[in-house]
């Protein structure tokens, strides 16, 4: 079941718990490092190297882990993000051209898979469970959360956040075992449009 939902785009950041609690912010600038380190509660070793997307789902895994309490929990991470790691294949093959197709740069070449930004997210975080990027091209959103609560299910972890996310924003739900009535409902949309409708 979900826990609790946040977000962060370039405008605003904020999560909401299923308990109810309501927390909402001016997101900070990503040149902002300090501000962004105090969002996220420790320092990040590669932070500047990191794309927009893996800041913004940094930022917002940061935002939904405080706002469900789970310290020492085996915590997975499940994400759908397809137009981000294109996005990044494609300027790292630009900069590969542009440097006479001999080679690109290194920390172009680190996101160039879908799973990158999880595993900055990991490192980050220390979480210790399963991390997987999944596509489900009809609901995106609704297969994530059906892979994640199947995962908490099996026992792959205690808990999972799920990362909806592109270069614009991102959106981490946080789901557990914990049983209960439905209590959101997320339109099928992108992240930015996801991170104002949650916004609202």
């Amino acid at each position: 079941m979900i826990q609790a939902v946040a977000w962060f785009c370039e405008e605003h950041c904020g999560s909401l718990t299923r308990e109810g609690a309501v927390t909402q912010r001016k997101s900070p600038s990503f040149s902002a490092a300090d501000e962004v380190m105090a969002l996220i509660g420790s320092p990040v070793k590669y932070y500047s190297r990191m794309t927009a997307e893996a800041r913004s789902c940094l930022c917002a895994a940061s935002l939904a882990i405080r706002a469900v309490h789970w310290p020492g929990k085996e915590i997975g991470l499940l994400a759908a993000n397809e137009k981000a790691w294109r996005t990044a294949n494609e300027e790292y093959f630009r900069d590969y051209l542009a440097n006479g197709r001999s080679l690109g740069r290194g920390n172009l070449f680190i996101y160039t898979l879908p799973t990158s930004a999880l595993g900055e997210v990991a490192i980050a975080l220390k979480l210790r469970g399963p991390t997987l990027h999944i596509a489900d091209d009809a609901q995106p959103i609704a297969g994530m959360i059906r892979h994640a609560e199947q995962m908490v299910g099996d026992g792959e972890a205690e808990g999972i956040l799920a990362l909806w996310s592109d270069a614009e924003a991102a959106v981490c739900l946080a789901i557990d075992g914990r049983e209960g009535q439905s209590w959101l409902r997320l339109p099928q949309c992108s992240p930015l449009e996801l991170a104002n409708h949650l916004r609202k």
